[in-house]
């Protein structure tokens, strides 16, 4: 049987998070909090502007463990506080040209209450199959999860 075309490009990733919804919330929309768990293991990450609302700017620069930089901009499409934020990747103009650039993807991140703990789940939207299988290969599904851990110990200390 076929799968639909739409599930084909969709990446779906769930977390049962041990802490109250307002607490997991509150770590995407303080700078400090986000900047502690955003990015794969081992990347540390500053967030250099973060206007929290529809329409605004998030940007991010995330280091490697040798020192290199990534300079990752997003824009937010959509804040439903506390149920959801949408998002998606903004290609900076200093390198919208250059080949081999990872595929855009449309981010709708939910957070359902569960009494003291919350469902964390992160659709990211793909313009195509193979966007999603170019973006599988470079780590995307991997550095997310890896930042989710990062984020589940975060607040495993509060």
């Amino acid at each position: 049987m076929d799968r639909d075309p739409l599930e084909q490009r969709e990446l779906v990733i769930t977390r049962r998070l041990k802490a109250p919804r307002s607490l997991v919330w509150r770590t995407f929309e303080d700078p400090y909090l986000l900047a502690q768990w955003w990015g794969p293991e081992s990347f540390t990450s500053e967030i250099t502007r973060l206007e929290f609302s529809a329409g605004g700017a998030w940007h991010v620069t995330m280091r490697a463990p040798d020192g290199a930089e990534r300079l990752v901009r997003y824009k937010f499409i959509e804040i439903v506080a506390p149920e959801r934020i949408v998002y998606r990747p903004v290609r900076p103009p200093e390198v919208a040209g250059r080949p081999n650039l990872p595929p855009t993807y449309v981010a709708t991140l939910t957070f359902e209450a569960m009494g003291e703990e919350t469902i964390f789940t992160m659709r990211a939207e793909f313009e195509s199959a193979a966007n999603l299988d170019f973006a599988m290969t470079g780590g995307f599904y991997a550095g997310t999860n890896q930042a989710l851990d990062k984020l589940e110990r975060q607040l495993a200390s509060r």
